[in-house]
């Protein structure tokens, strides 16, 4: 290679003593030259070749590492650990919704699920203590223990859904406080009440694992459950803002997350949440199965049966506290094409009696709402997000009400000109509701999905006439 003293050398004419030696200067000058220029386009295309072999070698590594990770291969305990952390991607910013272009969600790898604990009170004590005692003693001890474990459990919910959900979504911004609240508020009022009754139980325990009596202490115990009846008529609404809540995709993808987590045991939240009202509604067998092998004549089997009718008035008063909370939570979400159809009943209505998905004979779904005072039908609309129902035809007052029962293959499916043809299908199931006067409204036939939903509609439908109409006028 020329040094640069030597190409300055070459610069000037001065320094050539004769023609010829001018001319073979110049020849090893170009020369010189293009063999630079050559030197030069090879080392460009090595180092082209160069950055495609480190980029190709990148890949093969980022290759490597997800073949690594990815489920389709066995994984160690370090490897599955590192894959749970790498799947659990949250919304990093306050927006309840998920990134553009983050990553898909994909199911980890199958984790067994904790399960619960199921172990009877003959396996708690020792053997020998078992032998002292009557198939009727063992049988009481063992309802005794079903229910003190039970409450165990509940409470291990309900510490779950306090630490997992309610305080993980806050964290994220998943939920805002109102929202929380209105979700979640019942857990901090919940607990105690249950906490409560398992120590009334440890207490009454003695050192060799039998319970004494229970009724005096369940009895007492009782009162505290009416918490219960605002509890289960606030589930009402806290559903419909989970089910609407789910349309967020962030709140979504982090509740599918949970759920294919080991703690869920495979319960969604609203499992896990629909849990204590689940349990309220259980007290009645629990206690009464204690009462079964309790002497009838002591003063612990006369405490148990009071608290048994205690709580069956409970669950009356939260039954119908139920069916007020879904009464103004359906109108809330009904809408009208005209305004003739907002007649009174609707809004004098303050119970809901039932409601499920029927078809007319034309094969359309329709929703339909039994109420205390009128029956609606409707189709299902969505409206800025928020699903709805909108009224379909006249409302029909239930003073007003007539049902028919129709034989099955009397009515036949499809449009005008089919059910008055010699071809198509007919129905089964179905029966037909309109006004007693006819001028004030159409009717509606209406297909069950089977005998037993039409026998319920049925049902429904007589007892609200008979309690709206008591002398069948």
């Amino acid at each position: 290679m020329y040094s640069s003293t030597s190409y300055c050398d070459i610069s000037g004419d001065m320094s050539w003593n004769s023609k010829e030696n001018c001319l073979e200067r110049k020849k090893d000058v170009f020369k010189a030259v293009y063999s630079c220029m050559e030197t030069c386009t090879i080392l460009m295309e090595n180092h082209t070749i160069n950055q495609k072999n480190k980029k190709h070698r990148s890949m093969l590594r980022v290759s490597s590492l997800a073949n690594l990770l990815s489920p389709a291969k066995p994984a160690k305990k370090m490897g599955r650990a590192l894959q749970k952390s790498l799947n659990f991607k949250v919304p990093s910013t306050a927006s309840p919704s998920l990134k553009m272009g983050s990553a898909a969600y994909k199911l980890p790898l199958p984790v067994a699920a904790k399960s619960r604990l199921d172990r009877s009170w003959s396996e708690s004590v020792k053997s020998e203590r078992i032998t002292d005692l009557s198939v009727q003693e063992i049988k009481r001890q063992e309802a005794i223990f079903e229910l003190y474990q039970g409450e165990l459990d509940l409470i291990q919910d309900l510490g779950v859904v306090k630490t997992t959900y309610h305080d993980s979504m806050k964290k994220l911004h998943l939920l805002s406080n109102e929202e929380l609240q209105k979700i979640f508020g019942f857990l901090d009022s919940l607990i105690p009440i249950h906490q409560a009754l398992v120590d009334r139980l440890v207490v009454q325990r003695l050192p060799d694992g039998t319970t004494e009596g229970v009724g005096k202490q369940i009895k007492e115990w009782v009162p505290s459950l009416c918490q219960y009846i605002q509890v289960c008529a606030n589930q009402v609404f806290a559903k419909a803002l989970l089910d609407e809540k789910k349309y967020d995709a962030g709140v979504d993808d982090f509740l599918q997350r949970c759920m294919e987590s080991p703690f869920s045991r495979k319960l969604d939240l609203w499992g896990l949440l629909d849990g204590p009202r689940g349990r309220f509604l259980k007290y009645p067998l629990l206690i009464k199965s204690i009462q079964r092998y309790t002497n009838c004549g002591s003063e612990d089997y006369q405490c148990l049966k009071d608290s048994v009718k205690l709580i069956e008035k409970l669950i009356a008063e939260a039954d119908e506290k139920i069916g007020e909370a879904k009464c103004t939570l359906y109108k809330s979400k009904l809408s009208y094409v005209y305004d003739d159809q907002k007649v009174d009943s609707v809004e004098d209505s303050k119970v809901f009696v039932c409601s499920g998905i029927l078809k007319n004979n034309k094969g359309t779904k329709l929703h339909v709402f039994l109420l205390d005072k009128v029956l609606l039908v409707t189709r299902p609309v969505t409206n800025n997000s928020q699903r709805g129902f909108q009224v379909y035809r006249q409302p029909i007052p239930v003073s007003t009400l007539n049902i028919e029962d129709l034989k099955d293959n009397e009515v036949r499916m499809g449009s005008f000109r089919n059910a008055f043809g010699q071809g198509g299908q007919t129905a089964k199931n179905v029966f037909r509701v309109s006004f007693m006067d006819p001028s004030q409204g159409q009717s509606h036939t209406l297909i069950a999905t089977d005998e037993h939903d039409k026998r319920q509609w049925l049902q429904c439908l007589r007892q609200s006439i008979s309690n709206q109409r008591p002398n069948g006028s």
